[in-house]
């Protein structure tokens, strides 16, 4: 019975996947999340990234912190297929962690399936609710960046779709990309408007078409910049 309970206990915390090639830098993450019971490092990665990837698949993490202390030139590149595997098997949320790069830089990886940034420079007892924010998938970037980024994600999202009109979404479709404004899971869409999650998904998939995105994070900023809550 005791260990149906732990089991149980294990279960319901965040499970996170560290990528880190620094052990100064891992030394600092493992003592800041050990003073947290609502998180359960699974695995530790430190070697290439091909064995990254394949841990990914093998450990199915709710969060995966990937370290890019050393900015690497190829990261966009893993970003996108760390979203393909999440998307396919996974539904694992991407959280970089390193020194914050330019805002077009920033927009670029989230584009990319990054759903937060956390700077090396920030308080390391953020980190924990980084890791909580972007299970969320809600996106998590520096407090005091936060605005300009924004600010930047926003204007190149409106550039991208200023031709785009709501005109062409049906009320249903209007009310699900307004909730995922709000950052509202499929879930959470599927019981606001009493519809199935397979509807849901439906809808999303006719959104991506008519707004012509490609990305939950497109669709996001869109209702942010139309003002749609």
């Amino acid at each position: 019975m005791k260990k149906t309970k732990s089991k149980d206990s294990e279960s319901k915390k965040t499970g996170v996947l560290i990528y880190c090639p620094s052990n100064i830098i891992l030394s600092g993450i493992l003592k800041d999340l050990e003073a947290t019971s609502e998180i359960n490092v699974r695995h530790i990665e430190k070697n290439t990234i091909d064995s990254f990837m394949e841990s990914i698949k093998k450990v199915k993490p709710d969060v995966i912190l990937f370290v890019n202390s050393e900015p690497l030139p190829n990261i966009r590149e893993i970003c996108k297929a760390i979203r393909e595997i999440a998307r396919i098997q996974t539904k694992s949320q991407l959280l970089l962690l390193g020194n914050i790069p330019s805002h077009e830089e920033v927009v670029s990886l989230m584009n990319s399936g990054a759903r937060g940034y956390f700077d090396l420079n920030d308080a390391s007892s953020q980190l924990s609710e980084a890791i909580h924010t972007v299970n969320k998938g809600e996106i998590w970037l520096p407090r005091d960046k936060m605005s300009s980024i924004m600010d930047r994600i926003i204007s190149v999202v409106g550039r991208d779709l200023k031709e785009k009109t709501l005109d062409q979404l049906t009320p249903t479709e209007f009310q699900v990309l307004r909730l995922i404004g709000q950052g509202k899971s499929n879930d959470e869409i599927a019981e606001a408007l009493f519809i199935s999650k397979n509807t849901v998904r439906s809808h999303i998939k006719s959104i991506y078409a008519k707004l012509d995105t490609h990305s939950r994070l497109q669709l996001a900023l869109y209702a942010i910049n139309s003002a749609l809550f």
